[in-house]
């Protein structure tokens, strides 16, 4: 928790956007959801948990600003942690902030983000 905490305030620290948590125990049970579906659904895929977890953290709104942002941030950091990273272009990069955008004001599951950033996962 304390290291997506962390990446949103160096992401609003040249900014003039607050860095302020506004509710911590919204973002523990966003954080703990990815951790559930790996252990108790046995989902093992990397890409789906990533996605997972970007959806989570971007739809609690924890933060009082730059939650889609930092929700995509703890994503790659998840995905980093875990030995792989991104092979983003330009249009790749456009591509998965539209399917970030919808999967965090929509109900849907995340498989079409796990779809995306699994063509693009490297192994570090």
């Amino acid at each position: 928790m304390h290291d997506v905490i962390a990446i949103n305030r160096r992401l609003l620290q040249d900014t003039a956007e607050q860095h302020f948590v506004r509710d911590v125990a919204a973002l523990e049970g966003a954080l703990n959801r990815p951790r559930f579906q790996a252990e108790y659904l046995q989902i093992s895929s990397l890409s789906w948990l990533a996605s997972a977890h970007i959806q989570a953290i971007g739809k609690v709104h924890a933060f009082e600003q730059g939650n889609k942002r930092t929700a995509w941030l703890a994503g790659r950091y998840f995905i980093a942690i875990n030995g792989y990273k991104l092979n983003l272009t330009p249009a790749g990069q456009e591509i998965l902030k539209l399917l970030i955008e919808d999967l965090i004001v929509s109900d849907e599951d995340p498989s079409r983000l796990a779809v995306e950033l699994e063509r693009r996962l490297r192994q570090l």
